[in-house]
């Protein structure tokens, strides 16, 4: 109503209480007809669904092998969670995405906002009362589990290094040792040898808790705790973490928990491999002279790695019976891995059965290392099984070398050759070196157990050999014509014939000894007239 004339104003798009309703429109009828139906049939969709729980369903049965799952529910509990956990799996959109790529990409640290801070780590003051009778570890152990029913130390935290609270807290690495393996058999810690123990269980889904601040009483030199220095991730990990968000949001998509994969619509950065000159056969035998020095085993392990270019854990698991010396074959069947504490002989990585050629000099090698272990178990009227391992430190070789032990006994001995090698470098060694030998990629994928073709073989493991580009320098010279001659070079070609034909006019200037077509732009020639 006009506040002027008291007369109805009617507004635009306003509907006159006269006129009916409406009425809905036949796409709404077909949406509403399509909840209905999922609803009878008991397919409500799960709207509130967090990503928390999506990463639980779908982690529960993705197929990834032993050492997959590790490596991917670490990113899980370490990263993805505590970024993305909180929010629902139909809320989430690829710019989300993007913005936490970007955001690994300056630091890992999700706690991280750009400014200086301290990394506080809320570890107890370890104190040994040597009045009490139990064993020094055992206090360990009683005190950290303490700590984390309290909740001092959080699902996810990590603690120092073994060498690192022996030295902190005054306690010996050996108790300290013996009190996170306790630890870990009983499950409150998940702890490797050579890797950090992180508290088990979930961490915290909300990244502005993700930040630890210091308890009443906190002791900052005890605790380890230190400033914050930005370590950027990967390209390659953040990748990994964007193939698990795939697979779960693309398994959500199937449980029609939500309509959109988000991450066809973000983009995780590209890795840049650098190409690394392969290693020169020089200093492979450098490496595999000092492992042989420091026992057969070893130097004949790190020799058929760059010979046959197995895996390391496909070498570990390698049985007598698997080695056949009067046909030069070694059947590779299986893969042999630890995890976890426990011990798995599972298929190869890519799951392929494979026969592989041994040259005459391998097998004797292999001859000479089985008779005198055949020697050794004779003296005490024991005998060699051919279930037997080939690497094992076990005197009946019952059970193989742990593929990790394998990998430092290796490097140790690369670092006293004064050798930059490690186990895959040695596969990369023999790919590199066999493409460089005129042999196919076919072959040489399939003799390093690469699957696709040889794709991977060239993507990740063909580095450039000098020797070769030294033979393509050469060619490339050979094949092409020679290049006219410069100008300096045809002056110099006609000061030689000059000086030839008359040595006295040339040494008293007589002759000219500029080529035809010669100038020269100097300015003080031309002023003083001789140009």
């Amino acid at each position: 109503m006009s506040p002027c004339t008291s007369a109805s104003i009617r507004l635009p798009g306003a509907r006159s209480a006269s006129r009916p309703p409406l009425r809905p429109s036949s796409r709404a009828h077909i949406e509403l007809g399509r909840l209905l139906k999922e609803a009878s049939e008991g397919r409500t969709p799960e709207s509130d669904a967090t990503v928390a729980r999506l990463l639980d369903e779908y982690a529960a049965i993705a197929e990834w092998d032993v050492s997959t799952r590790q490596t991917n529910e670490g990113f899980i509990r370490r990263t993805i969670k505590p970024a993305l956990g909180h929010l629902e799996v139909r809320k989430v959109r690829g710019p989300i995405l993007d913005q936490l790529y970007a955001r690994l990409k300056r630091c890992g640290d999700l706690s991280c906002t750009g400014r200086p801070f301290t990394e506080h780590r809320n570890v107890p003051a370890l104190v040994i009362n040597p009045r009490d009778r139990r064993p020094a570890w055992q206090q360990v152990t009683e005190m950290l589990t303490a700590a984390i029913q309290s909740g001092s130390l959080a699902p996810g935290d990590e603690l120092p290094s073994i060498t690192e609270l022996s030295d902190l807290q005054g306690i010996g690495p050996g108790v300290m040792r013996h009190a996170l393996e306790a630890l870990a058999a009983d499950g409150p810690i998940l702890f490797r040898r050579g890797q950090t123990a992180i508290v088990a269980g979930t961490a915290a889904s909300n990244p502005s808790a993700v930040r630890k601040r210091p308890r009443p009483g906190h002791d900052c030199d005890r605790a380890g705790c230190r400033p914050h220095v930005c370590r950027p991730m990967k390209a390659s990990t953040i990748r990994g973490i964007h193939s698990i968000l795939s697979g779960a949001f693309a398994a959500a998509q199937r449980w029609e928990w939500t309509d959109r994969n988000p991450t066809r619509s973000a983009k995780p950065p590209t890795p840049i491999r650098r190409p690394i000159p392969a290693t020169s056969p020089d200093d492979v035998a450098k490496v595999i002279a000092e492992a042989r020095s420091r026992s057969a085993a070893l130097g004949l392990y790190l020799w058929l790695v760059v010979v046959t270019g197995v895996r390391r854990g496909e070498l570990c698991g390698l049985q007598i019976c698997d080695i056949d010396l009067d046909r030069g074959l070694v059947h590779v069947p299986f893969n042999y891995v630890v995890r976890g504490g426990q011990r798995i002989r599972k298929d190869t990585k890519t799951h392929q059965d494979r026969w592989l050629a041994i040259d005459p000099d391998t097998c004797a090698l292999i001859a000479t290392y089985l008779d005198e272990i055949r020697a050794e178990l004779a003296a005490v009227g024991a005998g060699l099984r051919d279930e037997a391992y080939l690497f094992s430190n076990d005197p009946a070789h019952v059970r193989p070398w742990n593929p990790d032990w394998a990998t430092h006994k290796v490097a140790e001995a690369a670092d006293a050759a004064a050798v930059r090698l490690d186990i895959k470098g040695g596969r990369h060694y023999t790919a590199s070196q066999l493409l460089a030998g005129g042999f196919d990629l076919r072959n040489t994928a399939a003799r390093l157990g690469h699957s696709g073709g040889g794709a991977t073989t060239l993507r990740h493991y063909a580095d450039p050999v000098p020797e070769v580009d030294r033979r393509a320098a050469a060619y490339l010279a050979k094949l092409t014509p020679d290049p006219p001659p410069k100008a300096a070079d045809a002056r110099g070609a006609a000061r030689t014939a000059a000086q030839q034909s008359d040595p006295l006019a040339f040494a008293t200037g007589a002759v000219n000894v500029r080529p035809p077509g010669y100038r020269h732009s100097g300015h003080a020639c031309q002023r003083h007239g001789f140009l």
